[in-house]
């Protein structure tokens, strides 16, 4: 089943990177989606700048 989720931003991020090493915190590099666009939207409005939500198909893996 796909389903989409959301990003919220300031910019249009196409494609996400999975960064494996680095920058440390509690999740990492901190690439936040939410199921609900609006969520996304207030992530995004709390940024400087133009408010943009990206959203992408999400498809799970089987295993």
């Amino acid at each position: 089943m796909e389903i989409i989720i959301y990003h919220g931003s300031n910019v249009e991020v196409y494609r996400p990177r999975i960064l494996q090493n680095g920058f440390y915190k509690d999740f990492g590099y901190g690439f936040y989606c939410a199921n609900f666009e609006k969520q996304a939207k207030r992530w995004a409005m709390s940024r400087k700048g133009k408010t943009v939500v990206n959203y992408y198909k999400y498809k799970p893996s089987k295993n």
